[in-house]
């Protein structure tokens, strides 16, 4: 018997249609939110990151159970997937977990749909979607190739740095291999995520930095950060929401309006109940103007946000951005930084 593992819901629905074969996967967005190496705290934790409650807080569950069912087990297992780079973190994961079941015989083949243009942008990390007809999943069927349990460690070890505390760290001169290299790019784009240390002063995150610079002095719902005109809000559209979605654009500026309570950043007021994308409006406070005159005060100020393994303004581990000649980095504040992605 094989079981069928698609990455995407969007890959599970195309694969479906094409081979009229059940096929399992999950909806989510692995490029936001926390992970864990652990099968179970990872699927807590992602319900609590996308706040599922009820009937979708038990189809998520149930969905993630039967995949897990199927690592399980001892059937050959066909994981489709693409190129682009939530698919590409859902493979890792799906091999790590796999190795800790069968770490000898992971009998595990792999299929990729779509090529590299699809997954084309500037961050290298691949945002967008992957267009397959029936058609193209049943002819894919010829590409079909086991992975080698060389390749499935591989990616197995990519999940374990990506999912560790520490976030991943950019460096020059990674293997040339086109996983390496995504690795390298995972590794930048997480740490746009983080504040910035210039030797002098600590900022804003890049992606908070546009976030805020989007927002009206009357206030502006998710919705309005999204269509915002300028600079900031063409870099949010270009650069960003392909990658992170629009939903994580409301789920953050929340987590800034709850931080540090009457001295939050962002000021909020209740908007539209029936659409989480308008359900409140936002607009920065005086504390919020001064962060984008001055500064942080320090990581605490910051509301934290976690990428992946590791957690942007987390006090107990200061992770900041900082530029250098290897290019830009994440080191803990105050500290010179000692890793490397291919360590």
């Amino acid at each position: 018997m094989t079981i069928h593992i698609a990455t995407s819901v969007d890959l599970g629905t195309a694969v479906r249609r094409g081979l009229r074969e059940p096929v399992r996967f999950v909806s989510d967005n692995w490029l936001v939110g926390p992970c864990s190496p652990d099968p179970e705290a990872h699927a807590r934790a992602r319900c609590e990151h996308w706040a599922l409650r009820g009937r979708e807080r038990t189809r998520f569950l149930g969905s993630f159970s039967e995949i897990m069912k199927a690592i399980d087990s001892r059937q050959r297992i066909v994981v489709w997937m693409s190129r682009l780079g939530s698919d590409t973190v859902a493979c890792w994961a799906l091999c790590a977990w796999r190795l800790l079941r069968w770490p000898d015989r992971p009998n595990l083949d792999l299929v990729v749909l779509g090529g590299p243009a699809e997954a084309d942008d500037e961050t290298g990390v691949g945002g967008g979607f992957i267009r397959v007809a029936p058609a193209g999943v049943r002819r894919s069927l010829d590409q079909v190739r086991p992975l080698s349990l060389t390749r499935a460690r591989e990616m197995a070890l990519f999940w374990r740095k990506l999912s560790g505390r520490s976030p991943l760290l950019s460096a020059k001169g990674v293997s040339a291999t086109r996983e390496r290299r995504q690795l390298a790019e995972l590794g930048d784009y997480q740490a746009s995520f983080f504040p910035r240390f210039d030797g002098r002063a600590l900022v804003l995150s890049r992606f908070d930095e546009l976030l805020f610079s989007c927002l009206d002095r009357q206030g502006s719902t998710a919705v309005d950060v999204f269509v915002s005109r300028g600079a900031a809000g063409e870099e949010l559209r270009s650069k960003w929401v392909s990658l992170i979605g629009d939903i994580f654009l409301s789920i953050r500026l929340a987590q800034w309006a709850k931080h540090n309570g009457d001295d939050a950043a962002l000021l909020s007021e209740p908007h539209r109940a029936d659409h989480e994308m308008m359900a409140a409006r936002y607009r920065l406070s005086e504390r919020g103007r001064d962060i984008m005159r001055h500064g942080l005060t320090g990581i605490a100020q910051g509301a934290p946000l976690p990428v992946w393994g590791a957690t942007a303004y987390d006090p107990a581990a200061p992770w900041v951005e900082v530029g250098g000649p290897s290019g830009q980095r994440l080191q803990r504040l105050g500290e010179r930084p000692t890793q490397e992605l291919d360590e």
